[in-house]
């Protein structure tokens, strides 16, 4: 999570959401399969990389309490001139790698769009984990290793468009971009909890797209189109079609109240 990119680009990215591209519509469909995997409703909620905050309004509505942490300030600062002056919601600059909250303080944490992009996957986990309470929901964004779309943007797209931007612009390294970002399987994602106190609850598939870069921004209406059509066909399906996945991840144990309650 290095503040390079985001810091740039962040005003931009805050905007995406809203857009009706095909890059506009994965942002919103990942959102979407999120919260229909979301469980804790009235919860205290950590986002991990937060962006510009677009979960704080569908989990108040849930009546949760949000916490937002990324490591732009500039990030930080649109989620504090959209969401600043309002009640339960607090947003700080952090890492993902060190996250400055309690102990099992949260009842659901989420990350979406960070794990692909870190190097140190298996601190940011089990920092997760730390800060979950025992029986919380963790639900993780990752980019699917078995996408064609996803494997040739990450493997092929990106690195040609790296070597370009490098000739056109030496010195430049800080867009992410010019770091190849990591796939994942959704098995070999799972086996990233196989150490810990959890449990793989459920994965889901998103955002269908078969048109590789550059077609898909060559013919972004008829992308939209398609990805729209086939998103509906597939409807969360984890498969080669989904350039991205969701993994819904349990905590295992319960708090001592808990168990007392049970005993008694």
């Amino acid at each position: 999570m290095g503040t390079g990119f985001l810091g740039e680009k962040a005003d931009e990215y805050a905007q995406a959401y809203a857009e009706e591209t095909p890059g506009g519509f994965a942002l919103r469909v990942r959102r979407q399969r999120v919260l229909e995997l979301f469980d804790k409703p009235g919860g205290a909620v950590l986002d991990v990389g937060c962006g510009p905050a677009e979960m704080v309004q569908p989990l108040l509505s849930l009546g949760c309490k949000f916490w937002g942490v990324d490591p732009s300030p500039r990030m930080i600062e649109i989620c504090r001139e959209r969401f600043g002056e309002i009640t339960n919601v607090d947003f700080a600059v952090g890492e993902a790698g060190k996250l400055n909250y309690p102990d099992e303080f949260f009842d659901a944490v989420l990350c979406m769009g960070v794990i692909d992009g870190l190097k140190n996957v298996d601190q940011v986990l089990a920092e997760m984990m730390r800060v979950s309470k025992p029986g919380g929901t963790i639900i993780i964004t990752f980019a699917n290793q078995h996408s064609p779309y996803a494997w040739w943007k990450a493997q092929v797209f990106y690195p040609l468009l790296t070597l370009a931007r490098r000739m056109a612009h030496p010195g430049t390294n800080n867009d992410p971009i010019l770091t190849r970002r990591r796939l994942f399987s959704p098995k070999g994602a799972s086996r990233l909890f196989a150490g810990a106190a959890s449990h793989v609850e459920d994965v889901v598939g998103y955002f269908c797209n078969i048109l590789l870069s550059p077609l898909d921004e060559i013919w972004p209406a008829g992308t939209l189109w398609l990805n729209k059509k086939l998103e509906k066909a597939r409807n969360g399906q984890p498969d080669w079609l989904a350039a991205g996945f969701i993994l819904k991840v349990r905590k295992q144990g319960m708090k001592a109240d808990a168990v007392m309650r049970r005993r008694e």
